[in-house]
């Protein structure tokens, strides 16, 4: 999830080792579980997180199953598959499994902190009370070097990174404690943590695997000991819901991405061309930067100056452009049709401008048409409070007699006069939107929270906004579809709808 910072989009056109049997089980899930790897034990084996981990056969076709997380609560489920112990549960998943309660009377649970170490439970359901896999050991005082760190990121105006988690033994292979919160790192090395820990399990962002030990220990001998995840020489790939833009760039004001954001999986990519932000960028990549083919020697850039946006403070004037929103409804870029609600927006939009005073609800299936003859195909719609997208809107899907006559629609959600509002919400059934959508707060694309049902969005057109909150949690490892997918279509330069004008041609262009 990308928050707190000015985005806009703009877009050029284009157009092993192992063989697992599975016992027969209720556990099934959507192939988007998005922790891939293994785990090891000297007393059961291998232990698969992923039906698609590699050197699968069959992958998921037998049983699908896998360990997931929430993305925005950060809560850590599903179910591992081992060799010679059968189906482990993690965190609430244990609930299916009737395991309740965990051995220090807590509901069952696994969650993900700040830094990627996990805390709570998972467990060996084949051992019912006696298989509970603790995940985060007691407190310990380390003064060792702190190496083999994780999710580390250097924020602009840092000259150290910060480390999410770091172990105090090279191999991380029990010996050493695991400490979170590190300081400045250099080269996968700390010098100091906030805290330290006898053994634990961290989330890798960069490659959503786990790394670390947990513990299976009843007291009496009677567990199956340690569990080791992401062993040396495990082969992984990394996996997890990420944003997509077809042949554009990416501008942020306050930076871009975050350490718990993962990466795109290996051959995506974020912005097909620039990458500039006034703030850091973290886990957020260019294709030139990757593929090294496009012209110039930087694609990527981490100090280029704020950019402001129109706003209502400022009479929705700044270096961005003006959006006229006074001329607008002054009727001085084409008729205005003060609107109720969605029913009144007409299929052909013929350049007028149709203005809702109050929030707006899309809830059914809308198709702009192109124009006819002497009809522009292009309109806006402004709306004075908050935008609610609930149902899929297309654009015709026929080539336009004229460039005039081309369909285009723009988006324009204001603040009322007593600051609220400016938002945009997309339901998350929604997985298709057209138009050039400007909002003066912020863009949620909408999430269900429920990994089964998820699905990802698909956005032709730019978006301008004060803040991006990248909610889709989908993710598929057979097809790795981005969760939100932003494809410029051009149609704002060549069949502006009314107001963009100014706007298009003060975007910056920075090839």
């Amino acid at each position: 999830m990308l928050k707190k910072a000015i985005f806009i989009f703009i877009l050029l056109i284009s157009y092993f080792l192992i063989f697992l049997s599975f016992a027969d089980s209720n556990v099934s899930a959507s192939k988007n579980h998005k922790i891939t790897g293994w785990a090891w034990s000297e007393n059961i084996g291998w232990l698969s997180l992923n039906c698609y981990n590699e050197g699968i056969m069959n992958k998921c076709l037998q049983s699908d199953y896998g360990v997931d997380y929430d993305k925005n609560t950060r809560t850590v489920s599903g179910f591992a598959w081992a060799e010679h112990a059968g189906w482990v549960c993690f965190g609430q998943s244990c609930l299916d499994a009737n395991l309740t309660n965990a051995p220090d009377g807590s509901p069952s649970s696994a969650a993900i902190n700040d830094n990627g170490l996990i805390a709570g439970w998972a467990n060996y359901t084949a051992l019912a009370e006696d298989g509970w896999i603790k995940f985060l050991g007691p407190t310990v005082v380390d003064s060792n070097l702190k190496i083999s760190c994780r999710n580390c990121v250097q924020y602009k105006g840092q000259t150290k990174e910060q480390c999410g988690f770091c172990f105090t033994d090279k191999n991380f292979n029990g010996a050493g404690a695991i400490c979170e919160d590190c300081r400045g790192c250099a080269h996968n090395e700390c010098n100091t943590c906030g805290q330290c820990y006898q053994y634990g399990v961290g989330l890798d962002y960069s490659t959503n695997t786990l790394a670390g030990w947990s513990s299976n220990d009843n007291g009496d001998k009677s567990g199956f000991g340690w569990l080791q995840f992401h062993p040396a020489g495990d082969n992984v790939i990394a996996n997890a819901p990420y944003l997509e833009t077809i042949g554009g760039d990416v501008y942020s004001q306050k930076g871009i991405g975050a350490m718990n954001q993962a990466v795109a999986p290996e051959g995506k990519y974020n912005a097909t061309y620039m990458l500039q932000s006034d703030g850091s960028i973290i886990h957020f990549s260019s294709a030139c930067d990757k593929t090294k083919n496009c012209e110039g020697e930087s694609w990527t850039s981490a100090d280029v100056g704020a950019l402001s946006l129109p706003k209502q403070e400022t009479g929705y004037r700044a270096e961005l452009g003006v959006i006229d929103i006074k001329g607008l409804l002054a009727e001085q870029y084409g008729e205005v049709k003060t609107i109720n609600n969605a029913s009144e927006i007409n299929s052909a939009l013929k350049g007028k401008v149709y203005y809702s005073k109050k929030d707006l609800t899309i809830d059914s299936i809308k198709t702009f048409m192109n124009g006819t003859n002497q009809n522009k195909g292009n309109g806006t719609i402004i709306v004075r409070g908050d935008l609610f997208i609930n149902a899929n809107t297309f654009y015709q899907n026929k080539l336009a007699k004229d460039l005039k006559n081309l369909a285009s629609v723009g988006w324009i959600v204001i603040k009322r006069d007593d600051g609220t509002g400016g938002n945009i919400y997309v339901a998350p059934n929604v997985i298709r939107m057209v138009g050039n959508f400007y909002a003066e707060n912020a863009i949620s694309t909408g999430t269900t929270n429920d990994s089964k049902i998820e699905q990802k969005l698909e956005i032709s057109g730019l978006m301008v906004a004060r803040e991006f909150k990248f909610e889709r949690d989908y993710f598929q490892l057979d097809d790795l579809e981005p969760a939100e997918r932003v494809i410029y279509d051009g149609r704002v330069m060549a069949s502006p709808p009314p107001g963009f004008q100014n706007l298009a041609k003060a975007m910056p262009i920075w090839r």
